[in-house]
């Protein structure tokens, strides 16, 4: 006989509604409101909410552990400016702690169990950087998740009534869901579920695209690119037979822009936390959503706080959680902080720049350190090279050894002149050789998983 049940945590009883779009507000609210505020409201209202979650923070044993080996305490925060004294912790601490209390972790407030009176979600990091991490999401958590999600896609220029293409992976990552739950419940647009190319094809996707009329599509830069040559090789124009107004992207936008012709911007966000920062119609930097994060800049190295325009690693804390808590997580994504000043849009709130890498791929060569996100940029400035490249890292007597492999965009193209020419730039930009390999059109795909993950894999360290 099956238990019974005196009682189901409903969803629509699970949120206290009015609080959570006062306190957080949804597009069109949050665009004449929290968006126009000045950096006193702003940091009045981070120092609060940050004292909020540390009191949460502090209830979580992954934190009490953190927090005592360095011997701090919440009340050292007297200012923001004491931010820096919060312990920061890396993924590496996740995964230990996960040793330590498998198969969650000891860095999570709820557990499957305490679904009998909480409405959870369960979603996974990717497992770009190693083994999956595991986060369990309350339902505020979701919610301002998704505020955050249709904040962006509005700043992007979608609007309600809109069908959108979600062509992120379906899958036990936050990414696709957390954009689908956004553009449903908080914007007014249907969204249209493909995921990758390997759910949906990528010819099957053009023709939802051109028969349905949608009017922007998420996608990284890299797979939008795919769907716009897609279409071109089925006798498509992405530009003219397409009624596509925007693109929401995530990568380097100038391709993207240039096979279709629209405008695209570009955001910031990561599996724990969903979206951190948005790009405006300025197009200069990624506006934080200072309401939900505090985002700190901090040396590679030293993990000290770096001023505007240098580049260090990001330090995020998310200031809205009541399920697991990001406080000060060192997510070792690579990008520089703006000097605080108002944008030409007219809001106040900060910006970072655009995403650069990851600093846990670093590689040291010759005492220089080289990016394989940059070595990519750098390659693909050719008019020669088709977009895709795969970078790994092996150790040959005793010397660390870069190679990048390459794809042509014609078939024609002489392999040996075009390796040199490669070689040449990046010896030359980046300070050290680096060896090109040119490879056959689509050989790739194996290495980078393209058609069956939405965020490509670019770098292997075969050491």
């Amino acid at each position: 006989m099956f238990a019974k049940t005196k009682s189901i945590p409903y969803y629509y009883k699970s949120v206290d509604w009015d609080k959570l779009v006062s306190e957080y507000e949804p597009p069109v609210e949050f665009m004449e409101g929290t968006w126009k505020w000045s950096r006193d409201q702003i940091e009045s209202t981070q120092f609060k909410r940050l004292h909020e979650t540390l009191e949460k923070g502090s209830k979580i044993p992954f934190f009490q552990r953190l927090w005592k080996k360095h011997d701090f305490s919440p009340s050292d925060v007297k200012s923001l400016d004491d931010v820096s004294k919060i312990p920061s912790y890396t993924i590496d601490d996740i995964r230990d702690s996960i040793d330590l209390k498998p198969p969650f972790g000891d860095y999570q407030k709820y557990l499957f169990e305490d679904g009998t009176h909480e409405p959870l979600r369960f979603y996974t990091s990717g497992g770009t950087t190693g083994a999956p991490r595991p986060t369990i999401y309350s339902a505020w958590d979701r919610e301002v998740g998704a505020i955050l999600s249709a904040r962006t896609f509005y700043m992007h220029g979608i609007r309600p009534g809109d069908a959108v293409m979600n062509s992120w992976a379906y899958s036990t990552h936050n990414a696709a869901w957390i954009m689908d739950h956004g553009l449903w419940h908080w914007l007014g647009c249907t969204p249209i579920t493909t995921g990758t190319g390997n759910v949906t094809p990528t010819e099957k996707q053009v023709e939802f695209a051109k028969t349905f009329g949608v009017s922007s599509i998420l996608a990284t830069s890299d797979y939008l690119v795919h769907i716009g040559k897609t279409a071109e090789k089925m006798g498509i124009d992405p530009k003219a037979d397409l009624n596509l107004k925007s693109l929401s992207a995530f990568g380097t936008k100038e391709p993207v822009e240039k096979m279709f012709g629209i405008p695209v911007y570009d955001s910031y966000a990561f599996h724990e936390v969903q979206y951190i920062a948005a790009e405006c119609e300025a197009e200069a930097g990624l506006h934080i959503f200072e309401d939900a994060f505090i985002v700190e800049v901090v040396d590679f190295e030293t993990g000290e706080p770096l001023p505007p325009g240098h580049r260090g690693n990001l330090v995020v804390t998310a200031l809205y959680k009541t399920g697991t808590q990001q406080i000060r997580y060192n997510i070792q994504d690579i990008s520089a902080s703006y000097e605080i000043e108002q944008c030409s849009c007219g809001s106040w709130h900060r910006k970072i720049d655009y995403f650069q890498g990851r600093s846990d791929n670093m590689v040291k060569l010759r005492g220089i350190n080289v990016w394989p996100e940059a070595i990519g940029d750098i390659v693909n400035e050719s008019p020669k090279v088709n977009g895709e490249y795969f970078c790994y890292v092996e150790r040959i007597n005793n010397r660390e050894e870069m190679t990048v492999l390459v794809e042509p965009k014609f078939a024609s193209s002489d392999q040996y002149v075009l390796q040199q020419e490669l070689e040449d730039v990046l010896k030359r930009r980046v300070g050290v050789k680096i060896n090109v390999k040119i490879v056959e059109e689509d050989s790739l795909r194996e290495l980078t998983r393209h058609g069956s993950r939405a965020k490509l894999k670019r770098f292997e360290d075969r050491r």
